[in-house]
């Protein structure tokens, strides 16, 4: 296969820019930043608001994340790629940026270095090891093909010749009160007499003139005295700067597109390896799922990854949850008490089936899943005060345009607290509905709803599963966070919540009375 993307096997994906609806509300946009802080200096923003193309491309970044998950030394590998790439860039944009032909040439020199020594620290990492995910064994023959080219169309010996000339180039400055004075060595004899050092030396000083051991440091022009020097230098050394030039005007560039389309990709999967790492460490499952047309969703621990990580530094566990879903789509109905996990379970869930859709780990100890087209989520949020609507018209203006939208079978979709300020009875008929209508196109999902109406099995057999949030039998007031299947029930453990914080009548008014004896002594009014 030849090699076109680290991402995609035909490299035809086309990247979204904008953030997917889905992502605030599963908390996404958070563990984003993290990866991205992982490999600062590249975008991956737009690789990770893109799905991949089809089930074969997930595949593909499977297979190559696997690898890299047993190969830590190919991270390493990748990374010095990527830093050698960088120099190399930084270099040529400093190229075409001097206005001086020999400044030109000199950065140009620099910049074919480090990208030459990139490609060959690039392929010796790859032959290293025993690879056999595709994408990295037609990477393997691409780089070797690329040095092969390098080597034999004369590249590389023309690089090591200007190099070869260039470091022929070597002085000292000695600086005192009233003048600088340039001493140059020659390249036949390991030293030469320096009188003021010697000087120096007999009369006991200490000698401190500064060495400059590079011409072309990462600045944007040499500075006045590096010039001086320059303009010295191709006097007595033309042939040296001949060839500096000679090999600008023969390899003007040198970048092969694929190479650089892979040094923008291959932090995708640094990013998430190093949060893959630093997860697991914390003593969460990050495992690779089972994916294709013939599974049903079905997941053994699966947490929420956003909450791992908040609840990380503080110490606190996260609890893990299993699900089974029938082969055919269906919905999940979600019941319980507040507070009781509901909201987590569908946003880890949710996170599952985009880090499977993504070819990475997912935050379960085992995953399989159908192929789904999309995802699509409805959360509670707050009624805009810029809007003139209220908050029923919002959920419904932004539930429309998900009900609608092209592409609209095979999605997974998340509904969570759907029509609170509506009647029951209108909450009912129009969540109803909703999952009705996903369903009828094929859709499979998770509805977290506080009316347990619409977890009625019996109302559409096989396409409805109740789920509870389940409270300690022995303290009403505990929450467990475990959600398990079973029929939905009528008690939303309201009391357990106003006993446990105190807002019964009895109690709120003690705490009134006692204020108001509080104040009365100070002489102030409640």
């Amino acid at each position: 296969m030849e090699f076109k993307s680290i991402l995609s096997r035909k490299g035809n994906l086309s990247y979204e820019t904008s953030e997917p609806p889905f992502f605030k509300d599963l908390r996404l946009d958070s563990l984003l930043n993290m990866i991205r802080r992982e490999v600062q200096g590249y975008s991956v923003r737009d690789f990770f608001y893109t799905f991949p193309g089809d089930p074969a491309d997930i595949s593909y970044r499977q297979e190559i994340f696997g690898e890299i998950a047993e190969r830590e030394g190919l991270v390493s590998s990748f990374r010095e790629f990527c830093s050698l790439m960088q120099a190399s860039r930084e270099y040529k944009r400093l190229s075409e940026e001097a206005q001086d032909g020999l400044r030109r040439a000199g950065y140009h020199l620099e910049a074919a270095r480090a990208y030459y020594d990139a490609v060959t620290g690039l392929c010796d990492a790859l032959e290293r090891e025993e690879l056999s995910a595709s994408g990295f064994v037609s990477l393997r023959e691409y780089a070797r093909d690329c040095h092969r080219q390098m080597r034999e169309g004369g590249f590389a010996d023309a690089l090591e010749k200007a190099l070869s000339f260039y470091s022929q180039i070597c002085f000292e400055l000695t600086v005192d009160d009233a003048w600088i004075t340039i001493r140059e060595r020659d390249e036949m004899q390991e030293d030469f007499r320096d009188f003021l050092r010697e000087l120096s030396d007999l009369l006991g000083v200490s000698d401190k003139a500064p060495v400059i051991t590079d011409i072309y440091d990462a600045v944007n022009e040499p500075s006045d005295l590096e010039s001086a020097l320059i303009d010295l230098l191709k006097k007595s050394n033309p042939e040296i700067f001949r060839e500096i030039l000679a090999f600008y005007d023969s390899y003007p560039s040198f970048y092969p597109e694929i190479l650089l389309t892979f040094e923008k990709e291959i932090p995708f999967y640094i990013g998430f390896y190093e949060f893959y790492k630093k997860t697991r460490k914390m003593g969460y499952d990050l495992t690779i799922p089972r994916i294709g047309d013939e599974c049903a969703l079905n997941g053994q621990g699966v947490y929420d990854l956003a909450l791992a990580w908040k609840n990380g530094s503080r110490g606190e566990p996260v609890i893990a949850n299993d699900f089974s879903y029938p082969e055919r789509p269906a919905f999940f109905v979600v019941t319980g008490p507040n507070q009781g996990g509901k909201t987590t379970f569908a946003r880890a869930v949710g996170q599952s089936v985009y880090l499977a859709k993504m070819g990475l780990p997912v935050n379960a100890a085992r995953l399989e899943t159908p192929f789904f087209s999309n995802i699509a989520t409805h959360f509670e949020r707050e009624e805009s005060l810029q809007s003139n609507s209220g908050k029923l018209k919002e959920e419904i203006k932004r539930l429309v345009p998900m009900m609608n939208a092209r592409g609209n079978g095979r999605r997974f979709i998340i509904l969570n607290e759907l029509f609170t300020t509506a009647t029951t009875h209108d909450a009912f008929y129009m969540g109803k509905r909703a999952m009705d209508h996903f369903l009828q196109n094929a859709c499979s999902g998770i509805y977290v709803t506080h009316i347990r109406e619409l977890a009625d099995e019996a109302a559409r057999p096989g396409q409805v599963i109740s789920l509870v949030a389940q409270v300690d039998e022995a303290h009403e007031n505990r929450r467990t966070y475990r959600i398990l299947p079973m029929k939905a029930e009528g008690e939303g453990y309201s009391d357990s919540l106003v006993e446990q914080y105190k807002l019964d009548y009895d109690s709120v008014k003690q705490r009134i009375s006692a204020k108001k004896t509080a104040c009365e002594g100070k002489g102030a009014t409640l």
